[in-house]
């Protein structure tokens, strides 16, 4: 969904000081009060030089020197108006002094008056065209001031002028990172380490370039050689940390941003990656900690509010997620992925049309913004072919897209078409969406194959005979699963409208339950044993109770509806025997279009989705478990066809609430007016009252569905 921002380390420029202290500085006629004066200053007294300087002014007020190492004292201390102030009664005696037109550019640039240090820096060279040191600082201001291809042509010149300058090259690959030059930079990076091997600054910058262009591992190496020569160099740390989150290792990226913020506990960048880490890491309040110590050192740092609503939003909490996107936009009103983030938590909730007006709002500000597309096409019904369509196609045109961007605007461009019952121009957008994805990872069925069969093993009549009071007996919890877009949102939407109900969506919290449990078959034996006794199986479930409590204390039910808990029926039965089942059940070509032509964002999710041919293995593997079930389990599941749903209302929902123990409420008949957020693919349907318009679908593609058909057939007629 959201895309994160995180920051990395400031690159480290070094101005040098050019020749403010050299000897060669001092005119020949000073007089002798400089001359001491220029000893102390020479020897690190800056106090005592000054009371030389000064004396030498009281004695001759027109003393060109004398304000020129002033102005030079007062640059070294930080006092930058006072050194122009000095450096410009200078020049004023002494117009022609090169090295006092540079030293003022350098304090000019320390308040931001880029336009007058340039013109100083250029004076200077004007005079001496010989200072390499002059060239480099020109170079830097240009840099910033966002004249890049200037400031390379700057560097160039000193380099020419001295090929041994390190910290030219360190510059010059800034410079060149800017404009996605990566390998030139990489290049200029090397050469400064090549002159200078322990300059600690270029090993950092040179790991962000690397990191850039996916060289992860020589990044690290880098950042560790900058930590090795500089041990509180806390923004490689903080670099680090980054290049272990993007490997995944998070908990390496969460113990390297810790030492970030032992080094400097106000480290507000630090707070913002540790608090993505953890968000990663589903340790959701951890993350909330984080990210808000990120905007209490750093109040206006807007992507920590953002990544702040990414947490609220994953907690379900969404007035805290509008709040802080909200804030995020308020700071920084042209944040693009904080505008989209808004409209995607706004369409969760069903206030369209202010999602609608957020997804403009984000084109509006970055046009090329896919996601934003996306979910534009999701909230709106196309009735035409209009300028949103025309838009994501000129898109899709464009040379430089990457294949994932691809990917996302084929499944939007696909859902506009199949709005306007263009059914074949909608499938050839479906299919290459869906070969996209598919070619961006490895998968086999034969994966899935086999933990099927193992769980029919583990699970089977004999397991279930030994059972004896195991399990939390408490009757909260009411699943609602089957194979995604069979109707489950639906379901819960409408038990979820009944005030004895509170909705939580799909839920991880079984399996993080169960997370300690583990299944083996010894060597020659023909049975699965668990690691944990009967007696565990209680405080598991006991440990799902308190977790899915956390969305509503007061509901007599809590539904989940994490479709593929048809894989741990068994797993339910044995650790909460008392929870109810739903099975949510649809016309299986219909199910496998309607999986098809849909996008799942969780990660690593779904991976069988994307190829008819897998679809349908999977979905006979569906098929055969949940025969299983019925079997071994018989009564303990609920089976709840959408189409008789559509068809008959009422009759299905009074049968749905009795199998719940609920009582009748009108409410579960208008369920579509119920506020609440829902987090899938059918976020925008659910808000409609029960519609035909997705029966027998598949029809429409029945050419193009045939490899899922030949597959599926034998075990359901469709």
């Amino acid at each position: 969904m959201p895309k994160k921002k995180k920051k990395t380390g400031k690159k480290k420029k070094r101005t040098p000081k050019s020749k403010q202290t050299s000897r060669s500085q001092v005119s020949m006629k000073k007089s002798q009060t400089v001359e001491l004066g220029f000893k102390h200053h020479q020897a690190g007294n800056l106090p005592e030089a000054e009371k030389y300087y000064r004396e030498a002014l009281a004695d001759d007020p027109n003393n060109s020197d004398a304000y020129h190492f002033l102005g030079i004292i007062a640059n070294q201390v930080g006092k930058n108006e006072a050194a122009i102030d000095f450096i410009e009664k200078a020049l004023a005696t002494n117009p022609n002094n090169d090295i006092a037109h540079n030293n003022l550019g350098i304090a000019l640039e320390r308040t931001g008056r880029v336009d007058e240090a340039i013109e100083s820096f250029q004076n200077a060279l004007a005079l001496n065209p010989d200072l390499s040191e002059t060239y480099n600082s020109l170079g830097n201001v240009l840099n910033s001031a966002g004249r890049v291809e200037e400031a390379i042509s700057s560097y160039k010149k000193a380099l020419a002028l001295n090929p041994d300058f390190a910290d030219v090259f360190n510059n010059i690959a800034i410079a060149l990172e800017k404009t996605n030059r990566l390998d030139e930079a990489i290049s200029n990076y090397r050469k400064a380490l090549s002159l200078q091997p322990e300059f600690v600054a270029v090993h950092n910058n040179l790991g962000n370039a690397l990191s850039k262009t996916g060289r992860l591992d020589e990044a690290i190496q880098c950042y560790n050689k900058a930590i090795s020569l500089k041990p509180d160099f806390v923004d490689a740390y903080n670099n680090l940390g980054n290049m272990f989150e993007k490997k995944g290792k998070l908990d390496e990226a969460i113990e390297t941003y810790q030492k970030a913020l032992a080094i400097n506990p106000e480290y507000a960048d630090a707070y913002n990656n540790l608090g993505i880490a953890l968000k990663d890491a589903d340790r959701l309040d951890e993350a909330i900690d984080y990210f808000s110590n990120a905007v209490k050192f750093r109040p206006d740092f807007a992507e920590a509010y953002n990544n702040l609503g990414n947490v609220f939003e994953k907690l379900g909490r969404s007035d805290d997620a509008i709040k802080s996107y909200t804030k995020a936009i308020s700071i920084k009103p042209e944040y693009a992925q904080a505008h989209c983030n808004l409209g995607i938590e706004l369409e969760k909730i069903g206030r369209l049309e202010e999602a609608i007006a957020s997804f403009r709002k984000t084109i509006s500000l970055k046009p090329e913004h896919i996601e934003a597309h996306r979910y534009l096409t999701k909230s709106k019904k196309f009735t035409r072919y209009d300028d949103d369509i025309a838009a994501m196609e000129s898109l899709y045109q464009q040379a430089d897209l990457s294949n994932e961007d691809k990917m996302y605007l084929c499944f939007a461009i696909g859902k506009a078409y199949e709005d306007l019952a263009m059914s074949d121009k909608s499938f050839s957008f479906i299919f290459k969406a869906n070969r996209l994805k598919r070619s961006s990872y490895d998968y086999s069925i034969s994966e899935d194959r086999a933990m099927f069969n193992i769980i029919k093993e583990i699970f089977n009549p004999d397991f279930f005979s030994s059972l004896k009071d195991t399990g939390h007996l408490d009757e909260t919890p009411i699943f609602i699963l089957g194979m995604p877009r069979s109707g489950s949102t639906l379901i819960e939407q409408i038990l979820a409208s009944h005030p004895q109900v509170f909705g939580a969506g799909e839920l991880k919290d079984l399996a993080l339950a169960g997370k300690d449990i583990s299944w083996s078959r010894p060597p020659g034996e023909s049975e699965y044993s668990s690691n944990i006794g009967m007696e565990e199986f209680k405080k598991i479930g006991a440990e799902y109770i308190q977790r899915i409590r956390t969305h509503s204390k007061e509901a007599r039910f809590i539904t989940d509806k994490m479709p593929h808990n048809f894989l741990h029926i068994g797993l339910i039965k044995t650790v909460l025997p008392k929870a109810k089942i739903i099975h949510s059940m649809r016309n299986p070509m219909d199910t496998g279009l309607s999986i098809y032509k849909n996008y799942f964002s969780e990660k690593n999710s779904h991976r069988y989705a994307y190829d008819l041919e897998e679809l349908g293995q999977y979905y006979n593997l569906y098929l055969d478990i949940m025969a299983h079930w019925r079997d071994t389990l018989p009564g303990f599941v609920y089976d709840i066809q959408y189409e008789d749903l559509i068809s008959d209302q009422e009759k299905q929902t009074r049968k749905l609430l009795d199998f719940c123990s609920l009582p009748w409420d009108e409410a579960c008949l208008e369920f579509h007016k119920a506020e609440r957020k829902i987090s899938t693919a059918s976020a925008v349907q659910v808000r409609r009252p029960l519609y035909k318009d997705s029966f027998q679908l598949w029809k429409r593609y029945e050419k193009q569905l045939e490899p899922l058909r030949k597959i599926i057939f034998g075990q359901c007629n469709a």
